[in-house]
């Protein structure tokens, strides 16, 4: 059985593919706000940046992963902030989500899920 070559264009042709592949988004079905909140990926080095600065679930840090990955935080900010009585748009989350933990827990472990880390968690639960 012969090798297959792969040549230059399959290469970018898949690569194209994983492109489109890594734009994933989940949805969370919030029980405070009785509607889906669309959560998507974004890049690994801006998700590091912020969870470096996390520490055992701060809540400043969960806001910001969550108003990165989530739209709806991101829209009509300036309205929202005044609605919500919050200073930095970054707080929004905890606001719109009446600081209920266990939503926000929930949405933080999807985008974490994004980059693997979902896997590491049940890994650790089994030993």
């Amino acid at each position: 059985m012969s090798k297959l070559k792969a040549t230059l264009a399959e290469i970018i042709a898949r690569k194209k593919q994983g492109e489109i592949d890594k734009l994933q988004v989940k949805h969370y079905d919030s029980e405070t706000l009785g509607m889906q909140i669309e959560i998507r990926k974004i890049p690994l080095a801006k998700y590091m940046n912020i969870v470096e600065g996390l520490e055992d679930e701060n809540l400043g840090g969960m806001n910001t992963l969550i108003y990165e990955c989530c739209p709806m935080f991101r829209e009509n900010t300036k309205e929202a902030m005044e609605v919500y009585g919050v200073a930095e748009s970054t707080d929004l989350p905890a606001a719109i989500l009446e600081e209920q933990l266990n939503e926000m827990k929930d949405i933080v472990e999807i985008i974490n899920s994004f980059y693997g880390l979902d896997k590491i968690g049940d890994e650790i639960k089994n030993l």
